[in-house]
């Protein structure tokens, strides 16, 4: 039970965040601004405050407090986006060793336009009288490393006011708002600041967060309000146990980029949940380990690339703007239970799989990276606004998520007192735009850095913990994540053929393909057949006998004409020549020949489970 939004996470992040590496230098310091004190308009045509509302009716102990269920309401989150007028004043303190104190306050408040909060099914409601009010028990702080520009030590504290919230106090009215806070317990924050040529320093500021309600408030039945509130108080609303709000805020003193994207700009269907195929070709996860430790002999590049699908949800249009939820999913007519995470992850859900890997250092030195999945965090979720007019995200995108594998298991378990179960904030660009024949192609390209310093890093051996060596100054890992997916505009007729024999996987398995398959979803027609000629247990024959889903695509460059594609994906059940039992099993296929790239395949039989392999890219892929 709580009185508040904002409640105990105890459990789901048990460490706090990983602590973030050094930054380099910028090329000239910053400067603080005359008087330490500096006040600016912000960019109302960008800056804008929001929420994803996760409206569920969880009403299982084992759901709450924060409302794990899946059993959403209204066919989504409920979204609003109201951009937001007004000023933001900066007070430095004097630098001690090149790091500058700041309080962060807002005079006279902000403001937002009036807006609409819509989820999918049936839920509208109006969002009116918008105000961003300081925090009036916290002050906005933060650090600035004048040398690097890197903020740390952020707290943003406000209080959110409009007429939601205010509904939401009604139909619970012994609910206490608290402050919102980025990143608060479980969220993300960051604050950049830009030297401008009036001796100012422009800022920029993004943060987002997760607050769960609960499934009552003090022993009252958790309700979220419906659209019939009248002006004495009387609100209607609905027992919604488990759901949780997804407060996010962004404002920039910067002007706003120049360029548009013309005849690329994508037609959005506000206030919809769409689905879109991912490229494997151009979605990997993966890290740059950067270790100090002599027997590696310098940096070890890990990538795999991973097969699903990417769901985008976009909310109501506000001005040149939409939020955008962006999340993961398996890939498509996967009809067999998703395996549970790896201990101790079980936290977060298994969504895309990958492919098994070496990682190998100038050493020679090489690990084996098995039974890749990306996990993705369920509580503070990937949501960004879109920018209709140049078709990028403002401030690109934060995408939590864990690229777990059997190497990250075992760094966690010699660190198992050290390392946060916390989730990686990805953060980079990312755009929706039209591609060559009017499909939509979503693009993201998403980097975080840590410290590794004084952390056990393990020999290739993971069953011998003693040989473990101790990381020394410089380590720091760099796991990254790349998203690239499509969805057409047309229904695809195509007969989409291949075959290869002989190709050598990235895991050193030798294995042929064939396939003829119908790009038409409704035909369910076609023929596949895969060899896995290594001498392991992945060896053996698989043929298939239905087809559960099919999707044909273009790539990014595509020259295919239109009606024809340069990409297809495709799943179905069939038999397993290793099992005894004459089982059905799933496979899932992805095949793709771009004009600009080599061609690729990947195939996974029981999500990879059964035997998996796929042609790697030699170098990393961005989407």
């Amino acid at each position: 039970m709580t009185t508040r939004f904002s409640i105990s996470l105890a459990g789901l992040c048990l460490l706090g965040p990983w602590s973030l590496d050094a930054a380099p230098n910028l090329p000239v310091p910053l400067k603080l601004p005359p008087g330490l004190r500096q006040t600016l308009r912000i960019n109302k045509e960008l800056s804008y405050i929001g929420d994803a509302v996760r409206i569920v009716d969880c009403p299982k102990d084992e759901d709450n407090p924060l409302g794990t269920c899946n059993n959403l309401i209204f066919g989504g989150l409920a979204m609003w986006d109201s951009h937001l007028s007004g000023l933001v004043e900066i007070k430095f303190y004097e630098p001690i060793n090149d790091i500058a104190h700041f309080e962060i306050s807002h005079p006279s408040n902000l403001a937002g336009d009036n807006a609409v909060m819509k989820a999918p099914q049936g839920y509208e409601m109006r969002v009116r009288d918008m105000f961003v009010l300081d925090a009036l028990d916290q002050v906005s702080a933060g650090d600035l490393n004048l040398l690097t520009g890197e903020v740390t030590k952020l707290n943003y504290a406000i209080l959110p006011s409009n007429t939601w919230y205010g509904d939401l106090v009604k139909v619970n009215p012994k609910l206490k708002p608290p402050a919102f806070q980025f990143p608060g317990i479980y969220g993300s924050g960051q604050v950049r600041f830009e030297q401008r040529s009036d001796g100012l320093l422009d800022v920029t500021l993004v943060g987002s967060t997760f607050l769960p309600l609960s499934k009552d408030v003090k022993e009252e039945p958790l309700r979220i309000p419906l659209p019939y509130c009248g002006p004495l108080d009387d609100c209607f609303g609905i027992n919604a146990p488990g759901s949780s709000l997804h407060p996010h805020i962004y404002f920039t003193t910067k002007p706003s980029p120049a360029g548009d994207c013309g005849a690329n700009c994508p037609d959005v269907p506000f206030n919809s949940v769409q689905m879109y195929t991912a490229h494997s070709y151009f979605t990997s996860f993966g890290d740059h380990f950067t270790i100090n430790i002599p027997e590696l002999g310098g940096r070890g590049d890990g990538r795999t690339h991973l097969q699903g699908r990417i769901q985008l949800q976009f909310g109501p249009r506000s001005g040149d703007t939409v939020p955008v939820a962006v999340s993961t999913l398996p890939p498509m007519g996967l009809l067999a239970d998703i395996p549970d995470p790896p201990a101790p992850l079980s936290t977060f859900k298994v969504t895309m799989f990958g492919h098994n890997e070496f990682l190998k250092f100038p050493s020679g030195l090489i690990y084996v990276t098995a039974d890749p999945v990306l996990l993705e965090d369920a509580f503070d979720i990937g949501v960004g606004s879109l920018n209709l007019k140049t078709g990028q995200f403002i401030e690109g995108l934060v995408y939590r998520g864990v690229p777990a594998q059997s190497l990250f298991s075992v760094i966690i378990g010699l660190n198992i007192t050290r390392i946060p179960l916390d989730t990686f904030r990805h953060r980079g660009p990312a755009y929706v735009l039209k591609g060559p024949n009017r499909e939509t192609i979503f693009g993201y390209s998403g980097n975080y850095f840590t410290s590794f310093e004084t952390f056990s890093f393990p020999s290739p051996n993971y069953d011998k913990p003693l040989e473990a060596k101790t990381a020394g100054a410089g380590s720091d890992l760099n796991p990254f994540l790349r998203f690239q997916a499509v969805q057409i505009a047309d229904t695809p007729r195509a007969l989409k053929t291949g075959s290869a024999d002989n190709l050598l996987s990235s895991f050193n398995e030798r294995f042929s393909y064939s396939y003829s398959i119908s790009c038409d979803p409704s035909a369910r027609t076609g023929e596949f057949t895969y060899t896995n000629f290594s001498s392991t247990t992945t060896a053996g024959t698989y043929h298939l006998e239905n087809i559960a889903a099919v999707s044909c695509t273009n790539s990014k460059n595509s020259t295919a004409p239109t009606g024809n594609y340069d990409t297809i994906s495709f799943t179905g059940y069939g038999t397993w020549s290793r099992d005894v039992n004459d089982g059905r099993h799933l496979v899932s296929v992805h095949i793709s020949n771009p004009p600009d790239s080599p061609p690729y395949v990947s195939i996974q039989v029981d999500g990879g489970t059964t035997s998996k392999v796929h042609t790697k890219p030699p170098e990393d892929t961005i989407p």
